[in-house]
């Protein structure tokens, strides 16, 4: 995944989503495009058989039109709340993912982490409508569902639930599983693409009252060709052609589709282009038929192209290319075969000169193979050559006919199959014995995630989801390396046995009933007695005008009482949608301080030191929800100052979550008797409040430096 500063290399303007609103205000409304319809908007590169990039050419009428015409099939709308999981970098995340939602008024949510308890936190506080994935994430989440059914021994009982449930109407469903669904905020379609979609696994989410449409379609044509719908939804279908685009079957069985989606053809390869697109009809490589009904049904590649259950398409000859290196190979054949969860993947035949290297010649192979491409099953052909037809091809049907009269030779590369072994094994192993459905003994502790084990990214994801659920141990994805071994996860997962995460965002104190009654107290109650124990004055307000939030304010922390005043003198206006982000060490202390801060504040915790990552997930689901933040940068408390350095973190908020900094400066002119009990200390203290001028950042600044600006703001007032 490119990064900024790798992106910057190009020479090309680079923005960042969180940019474009403060870029966008104030700015003059943008001309309307003159592009041709038929002018090049952009060049997609997709691996091709030979591992060759080519470049698709889409025109700008190719991009749109497959756009309005999902509108018109995808129960889209300023409602929908879309969670996408897929990279903006893949048509499907581009089109169906972005640009459409858009053209419909829906919300669109990228979440940070592929992990089924990150997911479901994501669809309760996003309140999400729809999920847009590849079927194996919507696979994952079932297996979460059914791994808590089975943990609380209820199994019995929710499958009759299932039973129920065909024969109620949605809403029926919906309420008969609202324990689940509770779980995953308002979800009630998912949109699935990239690879087959199972009829048994659609059924039992439309079953709890999720409906699940599949859509098919390539980068060649922009990308979608047809899809199901809410009032036509035949299962193990892909669906009919959506409007625009029409869908003939060849003679020899072939999809091929026209319309105004389909691509221009392969940047600077005219050949290939010639091979696939001819009179206007796009080749797919795809075996399908079509219904009565024009339902589209598939049934394979047509050059054995391989697709995986997490989306992404393997072509057997890359593998058998990077095979071909190795001395020891005289010949293979890969092919697709089904693991013990029914999902494609990538079985290696082998004609090897010494047949006891097999092991080590997959092993070799997977290091030189992307995560997607690598072996995860392996033969021994017993003959001395593979079958082949009289042009010398290899018959890989007479191979697919053999192999599924055959055990696999082994399961792991490397594998020890000793029951002792098995005994001795940690728990992490067992769980990935368990999970891919083989024996523990054929696990090993040095073995590697990715390249021996075979994870992608979404197993990587289903293992980590399992850890947590049955060790205990919550592990972000983020921080697990692809090439880790199982022993190094080990360690990971000792460190972090007992640690609970923390879920939700601390919302109560945002319900507008709650604000309502802590601003009514902040302007009755606290009025009265700030106006007996201070004179105050405020100076600034004026650099509030014409700001529109959210926006971080950052005062400076000199005496034991200072957040009534500060709060108080921030107009009413902005305290309806003003949040203060307060200790858990002090002001969270116990439950009673809580809820006291939570109602008369709006507070929600931070840690002022240690683990930041909760503090950063509450403060950024307010910004989120546009409220303005209060926050102390000094993170204590020193009365009447000198003023404390600012912790790093705050110009990493004003950056990260692109809102405006206002500075503020307590001025403590006169200490109250109510504040700092000392012999002679008045009655009556004397307060001046400042305001100062907001402070933007841009998406490239240094957090440091941007903190240390926002200081010296402060210090200046």
């Amino acid at each position: 995944m490119p990064t900024l500063k790798s992106a910057s290399r190009l020479e090309l303007p680079v923005l960042t989503v969180e940019s474009l609103v403060d870029r966008a205000t104030g700015a003059a409304a943008a001309p309307a495009p003159q592009a041709d319809p038929g002018a090049l908007a952009e060049i997609v590169f997709t691996s091709g058989s030979t591992g060759e990039p080519k470049g698709v050419m889409l025109s700008h009428r190719n991009i749109v039109s497959n756009s309005t015409s999902l509108q018109r099939v995808v129960p889209l709308g300023t409602e929908t709340r879309i969670l996408s999981i897929l990279p903006l970098s893949h048509m499907y995340g581009m089109n169906p993912g972005f640009l459409a939602p858009l053209l419909a008024g829906a919300m669109i949510v990228y979440p940070t982490s592929l992990q089924p308890s990150v997911l479901a936190k994501t669809f309760r506080d996003q309140r999400v409508t729809m999920l847009l994935a590849v079927p194996q994430v919507l696979k994952l989440l079932d297996n979460a569902i059914q791994r808590r059914v089975d943990a609380s021994g209820r199994h019995e009982a929710f499958e009759r639930l299932h039973s129920i449930a065909r024969h109620l109407p949605v809403p029926l469903r919906r309420l008969l599983f609202w324990p689940v669904l509770n779980q995953i905020g308002g979800l009630r379609y998912v949109a699935l693409g990239g690879a087959p979609l199972s009829p048994v696994l659609a059924q039992r989410w439309e079953e709890i009252g999720v409906i699940a449409l599949q859509g098919y379609g390539a980068t060649e044509t922009s990308p979608v060709i047809s899809m199901t719908r809410l009032e036509a939804n035949k299962l193990g279908t892909v669906g009919q052609p959506i409007p625009g685009v029409e869908v003939r079957i060849a003679a020899d069985g072939e999809v091929v589709v026209s319309g105004a989606n389909v691509f221009q053809g392969y940047f600077d390869k005219p050949e290939a282009t010639e091979q696939v697109l001819r009179d206007g009809w796009y080749h797919t490589g795809d075996l399908g038929t079509l219904d009565a009904d024009r339902f589209l049904t598939l049934h394979g590649r047509k050059k054995d192209m391989l697709a995986l259950a997490d989306g992404t398409k393997v072509y057997p000859e890359d593998v058998e290319n990077t095979l071909a290196r190795d001395a020891r190979v005289h010949d293979s054949a890969v092919v697709g075969t089904e693991n013990a969860a029914g999902e494609t993947q990538v079985h290696a035949v082998l004609l090897l000169r010494d047949a006891d290297d097999a092991a080590d010649v997959v092993r070799t192979a997977n290091t030189q193979l992307a995560p997607n491409q690598q072996i995860r099953g392996f033969s021994v052909w017993p003959e001395e050559d593979l079958p082949r037809t009289s042009t010398l091809k290899v018959k890989k049907a007479t191979i697919l006919e053999w192999l599924r009269g055959q055990e696999d030779a082994g399961t792991r590369p490397g594998a020890d199959q000793s029951s002792e072994a098995a005994a001795a094994r940690s728990p992490i192993e067992h769980l990935v014995a368990r999970m891919e459905g083989i024996d523990a003994g054929a696990v090993r502790p040095e073995a590697r995630i990715a390249s021996d084990l075979g994870l992608d990214s979404l197993g990587k994801v289903e293992l980590l989801s399992l850890i947590e659920e049955e060790l205990g141990a919550y592990i972000d994805d983020a921080e697990l390396d692809p090439d880790a071994t199982l022993a190094e996860l080990q360690s990971m997962v000792d460190a972090a046995a007992g640690a609970k995460r923390e879920e939700g965002i601390f919302g109560w104190p945002l319900n507008p009933v709650v604000r309502a009654i802590g601003i009514g107290l902040q302007q009755t109650v606290g009025q009265l007695l700030l106006t007996i124990f201070y004179r105050r004055r405020t100076v600034g307000l004026e650099n509030l005008r014409g700001l529109k939030g959210p926006v971080l304010f950052t005062p400076n922390h000199h005496m034991h009482n200072d957040n009534a005043p500060i709060i108080c003198a921030i107009p009413v206006g902005w305290r309806w949608k003003m949040a203060v982000a307060a200790a858990q060490d002090s002001i969270f202390d116990t439950w009673w301080h809580g809820f006291l801060a939570g109602l008369l504040g709006n507070a929600f915790p931070v840690n002022r030191e240690g683990a930041a990552r909760r503090s950063l997930e509450l403060l950024g689901a307010r910004l989120d929800r546009g409220f303005s933040i209060l926050i102390y940068p000094e993170g204590k408390m020193t009365v009447d100052g000198p003023l404390q350095p600012f912790k790093s973190g705050t110009g990493l908020v004003a950056i990260l979550g692109a809102v405006p900094v206002v500075p503020m400066r307590l001025k403590v002119l006169q200490h109250s008797r109510v504040d700092m009990d000392a012999p002679g200390m008045p009655w009556r203290g004397d307060l001046e409040i400042v305001f100062g001028k907001p402070l933007r950042f841009g998406p490239d600044a240094d957090p440091t430096e941007a903190t240390e600006q926002v200081r010296a703001a402060v210090e200046a007032l």
